[in-house]
């Protein structure tokens, strides 16, 4: 994640003498030393997505390319990342329906990889999903993405991009809405190619 030392003069740098300035502030400068045009545009400072930011467009595109929420998390802490962020204290699949993990995993994989359902009904029959499976994080992911399964990753990475260039904060200035959009957007994204890279995993298995 990016490193950024903010002006004195940004409403996030707290000396004493700067309190109650943000309410007051109708123009705020960009946050990147040395730029003085305006700061319209958010970005997150950490990974708890309630502090920002704010920085000219040039600039916010910047700190965008170079900030990786996931950075210095395992497949497993990306998931558990991303079903707390989405789901918050509702109670999320445990695998319960199956014997185990791997087993969970490869009746999954057929409908993700092969077109093809555990009980043999296959991407003909309506993109049926199991009752097991449905309403699990993968499939809400698909779903949230405008996919239905069975779906390659090659898919889900088109989708992904058409629907970051359509709700990324540079087209969508000062938009709540788009905002909470693009983070499940990369939510869901992610959640799927750790999927999927799990699936490439057990199919070597």
């Amino acid at each position: 994640m990016p490193t950024i030392k903010l002006k004195p003069n940004s409403p996030d740098f707290d000396n004493g003498s700067n309190k109650g300035a943000n309410d007051q502030a109708t123009d705020t400068l960009c946050d990147m030393p040395g730029c003085d045009n305006q700061g319209e545009y958010r970005a997150p400072k950490h990974r708890g997505l309630n502090e920002y930011h704010e920085f000219c467009l040039e600039h916010v595109r910047e700190y965008n390319k170079a900030w990786n929420f996931f950075e210095g998390m395992n497949e497993s802490e990306v998931r558990e990342q991303i079903l707390k962020d989405w789901y918050g204290d509702r109670p999320t699949w445990k695998y319960r329906d199956f014997d185990n993990l791997e087993e969970s995993l490869y009746q999954k994989s057929q409908i993700f990889r092969d077109g093809h359902a555990p009980d043999g009904k296959s991407k003909g029959d309506s993109h049926y999903v199991p009752e097991a499976l449905r309403g699990t994080p993968e499939m809400e992911a698909i779903a949230f993405l405008g996919l239905a399964p069975p779906v390659t990753f090659d898919e889900v990475k088109k989708q992904y991009k058409q629907l970051v260039k359509k709700y990324h904060p540079d087209f969508n200035p000062n938009d709540s809405a788009a905002e909470e959009k693009i983070k499940k957007i990369n939510m869901s994204y992610t959640l799927l190619k750790v999927a999927f890279a799990s699936y490439e995993d057990l199919q070597r298995a």
